[in-house]
Order: structure tokens, then C-alpha cells, then sequence
């Protein structure tokens, strides 16, 4: 029996479910998604929840419906711990899955008891799927080994959310799966899912990153309005992204061909998988920036002998040959303690960066206001500047909480 079978062969079916909402299967597809434009909010550094979600929300009328919040650095006391925000499409799905957490069948060692990611009132007030949240530990080696084939605790866990995502599109899904990381998605508005979750009860939380997002995706495939929303994460890895791919079937080709499995099915997740190999592979900043957002051939001429044969060399790759990002597109990519933003080569998507004048704190946006609206908020000065097109900017966050501006940035 294969590991994918032993992981998984106790695990329900629920095929003969009813279907009956308030969240029903059509809803986790791609029906009802409508136009609009994304609008996106990060911040790093010495950061201010109250004023970053006071100014994304200044963007909701590019943002229609769907909206996420990430927040890095939420759970403190318990940051050993993966934290597993759930959705469940209603509680008889969740009836039948979740003693697959409690009861330590999915994989992974539960510690305390469930939480209730979102309150009693908010479930009367707004269409919610069950939200619900754990805190788990990977099990032995030898389990590891046994059901997912590694001794990589982070590896172990991304296979097995992968593996539970996969098996129950449409039913559940584990939506954040970080350590001291949290991630809060509706089909709703900004404010409704701020609302929901009670976002603000976490502003004293020592936190080092946001991450925002309103809009549902423009790519929809087998994911949907409960599936889709960004921010996108696995583990401590997330994305929010504006824009429309025209690269997508080869960045999927490429991701494919390099064994780097797809569970959304977006071309925002393409982008955020992509980020997270090469920074797993070990790549610069610089070449990472050569693979994703591929030179002009006139623009060869300005490398030097020795960096036009590197560059050579990494495009040339099959594989990585296809993780060029070409069409309109800005993200803000969130890999470990590396947050790494970019435009498409041809600027076709805004994407503005400001830094305040203590150095303290970096905030990018889909417009420049929020940078400003953020800085009256904090009362700190701000200077900002549009993102260069086919550039990347990269920040690293340490320990503490405080961030080094290690590659591109124009401030």
C-alpha cells in the first residue's frame, strides 16, 4: 500500500452528504464569481493592525467580494505548534471529518482542544461554513516516514494538507497551515470578514507581517468563492496577487514537470509554488528575478559576460524555463521570513511601496493611498514609489520582528 493509501484509507467518504448549504457545493466551485479589480495591502516590519485594515478597506470598490487577512506572528504562545484554520461546508461535513484531527487519524498529533475561529453571532449574521481551528504537531519519524514517505517535518505536513485538500474539494479545506501564522478568508467584503473573525481582538498581538486581499481570483478552476480567496498559503508561505496570467498553462507545465503539486488550481498559487521553489532551491534574489520575470533580448546587453552566461543557463532550464511571469500581474509573496514583491515586465499592473523614515516598517499597495492612509493612521512618515516593472524587491523579517531591505528596493 502506497503512503498516499495507508494516509488516507481510514478517512470518510462523504459523497452521500445532502447538499443543502447555507454553503452548498456550487458555492466552493466556480459559479457566481463576478468582475472587478484586486486590491491588495501588505505590511512587514513594525506593523499597525488597525491601520492596515482601515486602509485596505479604502480599496473595496476595486475588490467586489471575497476578501483574506494574513497575520504572521498571532500565535505566540503556541508558535511550536501548526495552526490549521478549517473550513467545513456545514456541521454535518464537519461532524464526519473532524475526528479526523481529534483523533489523530489525519496525520498529525492534536494538542488541546478545538477553537471556534469565528463567534456564534457572526454564524447568525452572515453564510459561514463551519471555521474552526487546531493546533497539531507532526507524529514519529516512523509515522512520518511511513505515511508520506519523509523525515521533514514541514514536508510531512504540506502532504498531508495537500492530500486532505485534494480528497474533499468542495467539502473542506485547510486554509492556513503555518506556525504563529494565521490566515482568516470569507466570499465576503473586507469589512464583513474582518467583522466575522473579530479581526482587531489581535491587534496587541506582536505581529511582523499582514497581509490583505479583496477579490475573488480571475482563474478560477477547480477551486471557487470558499476556495480561492486570497491570501493563498501553505505553511508559512502565502501570496496575494492582482492580475491575470497570460503565462499560466506553461507555468503549470513548468510546476508539473517539476513534481510541485497544485491544490487551488490558480495562477496566483502558480506564482506563490514557483517563489517557494526557487527560494527552496536556493537561488539569489537576483536569479530568482532573472527566472520569473525573463529579460528583453535587448536588455542582455546590460549583464556582463559572466551574469549573460548564468542568466543563459538558468532560462534555459525546461523546467524553469516556464516560471517566466508574463502578463499583467503584482504580488507580495510571504516564504518563511522572506517577503519578496513584483510587477510584470511590462507594468501593466500597479504596485506601489512606501517606507517609513525610521527604516521600521515596509507597506505595499495596489494604490498609492493606502500607503499615506496607513502612515496618518501610525502617525509615522512614509515615502513611496512605484514598484519598477519586471523588478523584484525583497525584504527579510528576523527574529525579533524587524526587517533588512536586502534586494531591489528603490527608496
Amino acid at each position: 500500500m502506497s503512503g498516499a493509501d495507508l494516509l488516507t484509507k481510514d478517512w470518510p467518504d462523504l459523497s452521500g452528504l445532502p447538499d443543502n448549504g447555507p454553503i452548498t457545493r456550487a458555492d466552493c466551485a466556480s459559479n457566481g464569481v463576478s468582475p472587478g479589480a484586486c486590491g491588495l495591502y501588505a505590511a512587514i516590519g513594525e506593523v499597525n493592525l488597525r491601520a492596515s485594515l482601515e486602509s485596505a478597506k479604502t480599496m473595496q470598490a476595486r475588490g467586489t467580494y471575497g476578501a483574506g487577512v494574513l497575520l504572521r506572528g498571532i500565535y505566540p504562545k503556541r508558535a511550536d505548534f501548526y495552526a490549521f484554520h478549517v473550513l467545513y461546508r456545514d456541521r454535518e461535513v464537519a461532524k464526519n471529518l473532524e475526528p479526523l484531527i481529534t483523533e489523530h487519524k489525519l496525520g498529525m498529533r492534536h494538542y488541546g482542544e478545538m477553537e471556534p475561529l469565528v463567534t456564534p453571532e457572526a454564524y447568525r449574521k452572515y453564510s459561514l461554513p463551519e471555521m474552526r481551528r487546531y493546533f497539531l504537531s507532526t507524529p514519529t519519524e516512523d509515522e512520518m516516514m511511513r505515511k508520506t514517505h519523509t523525515s521533514d517535518e514541514d514536508l510531512h505536513v504540506r502532504r498531508v494538507v495537500e492530500r486532505f485538500n485534494n480528497s474533499y474539494m468542495g467539502e473542506a479545506r485547510i486554509f492556513s497551515s503555518g506556525k504563529n501564522l494565521g490566515v482568516f478568508i470569507t466570499a465576503m467584503e473586507l469589512k464583513d470578514t474582518i467583522d466575522a473573525f473579530e479581526l482587531y481582538q489581535y491587534a496587541e498581538k506582536p505581529l511582523s507581517a499582514i497581509m490583505i486581499h479583496m477579490r475573488w481570483p480571475t482563474s478560477i478552476v477547480s477551486s471557487g468563492i470558499w476556495w480561492g480567496a486570497h491570501p493563498i498559503s501553505f505553511l508559512n508561505s502565502a501570496i496575494i496577487h492582482n492580475g491575470d496570467l497570460s503565462s499560466a498553462p506553461s507555468n503549470a507545465i513548468g510546476l508539473q514537470a517539476g513534481d510541485v503539486k497544485r491544490c487551488v488550481g490558480t495562477d496566483s498559487e502558480a506564482i506563490l509554488l514557483e517563489v517557494d521553489d526557487l527560494v527552496g532551491k536556493n537561488l539569489d534574489y537576483q536569479k530568482i528575478e532573472w527566472v520569473m520575470c525573463q529579460k528583453f533580448p535587448q536588455e542582455l546587453s546590460t549583464l556582463t559576460a559572466d551574469e549573460r552566461a548564468e542568466y543563459m543557463k538558468l532560462v534555459s532550464d525546461p523546467i524553469l524555463a516556464r516560471y517566466k511571469m508574463s502578463g499583467p500581474s503584482s504580488f507580495v509573496a510571504l516564504v518563511g521570513d522572506k517577503v519578496i514583491a513584483g510587477r510584470d515586465r511590462d507594468g501593466l499592473r500597479q504596485l506601489w511601496m512606501g517606507r517609513s523614515s525610521d527604516g521600521k516598517t515596509a507597506i505595499w499597495g495596489s494604490e498609492e493611498k493606502v500607503i499615506y492612509h496607513s502612515a496618518w493612521i501610525a502617525q509615522k512618515d512614509f515615502k513611496s514609489v512605484n514598484c519598477e516593472p519586471g523588478r523584484l524587491v525583497a525584504y527579510e523579517i528576523k527574529n525579533d520582528g524587524s526587517i533588512d531591505g536586502v534586494f531591489g528596493e528603490t527608496l
